[in-house]
Parts: C-alpha cells; sequence; structure tokens
C-alpha cells in the first residue's frame, strides 16, 4: 500500500462526542490497477461511525497489485486500523 495515496484518517465527530475507540478488520479487493473496487469489515470496532471512517480511508489507498505468474491480478488484502482517542 502506498501510504501517500491514502486519506489521512479524521476522527469523526459523533465518535469523539461518544467516545468510541476499537480496533477495525477489514479485507479489500484490490483490482490490478491497485484501486480498492471491493471491502468488507472482517471485525467491526463496535462502532459503525469508526467502521465506516477506516472503509472510507483505506478505499482511497492505491495498492500494489497482487501477480501470478508475472501479471498483476486482483487479490484480497487484509488490514487492520487502530482508533484511539490517547
Amino acid at each position: 500500500m502506498d501510504k501517500q495515496t491514502c486519506e489521512k484518517p479524521v476522527y469523526p465527530k459523533a465518535a469523539l462526542i461518544n467516545e468510541e475507540a476499537g480496533a477495525v478488520a477489514l479485507s479489500v479487493l484490490v483490482a490490478p490497477d491497485g484501486n480498492v473496487v471491493d471491502s468488507k469489515i472482517e471485525k467491526s470496532s463496535g462502532s459503525k461511525t469508526l467502521d465506516k471512517a477506516t472503509v472510507k480511508v483505506f478505499s482511497s489507498c492505491k495498492f500494489k497489485p497482487g501477480t501470478k505468474d508475472g501479471k498483476a491480478q486482483q487479490a484480497w488484502v487484509k488490514l487492520e486500523y487502530v482508533w484511539s482517542l490517547s
């Protein structure tokens, strides 16, 4: 993943007000061109707001695609992001 292509994670205001925190496990489907074409929450943080924010952040990233026999191909990548109030 090229972190320079990702949006900077911004703590959602509603989650801050409600003091929500937690880790989100996410799978993203990376196309041969490195763009995210699908995503799914594997493990929720317990906050729909934080889960949605995580999907938004990683959907904007550009990834190095998987390869098979030297050719780029679509593949799922597992990620985790931790939202912490401290």
